[in-house]
């Protein structure tokens, strides 16, 4: 279904960067590929997040060119989901 307004305006910014720097797999540091903005609606209004994705570089790694996300991500939102935990429960 389409939405028929438009988003709210974000009340707060926050930026999540990956706690581990290094790849789980192969131990070598990941770069910072791309940034992805997401916006999740909470109690306290609409967070404007900016998440740092990072990829490992190594090309004879199991998890070469594979996204990691942010763990923090996880405690503030499911996948796909525009609502945040607290408003889910």
């Amino acid at each position: 279904m389409a939405r028929k307004s438009l988003k709210p305006e974000a009340t707060s910014f926050e930026v999540l960067d990956c706690v581990q720097k290094k790849c789980p797999s192969c131990g070598q540091a990941m770069w910072n590929e791309y940034n992805n903005p997401r916006h999740i609606r909470t109690l306290n209004g609409v967070v404007e997040l900016q998440l740092k994705i990072r990829r490992c570089q190594n090309q004879s790694c199991l998890r070469y060119k594979k996204a990691y996300r942010p763990e923090q991500e996880g405690s503030l939102a499911l996948p796909q989901n525009e609502f945040g935990l607290d408003v889910i429960l």
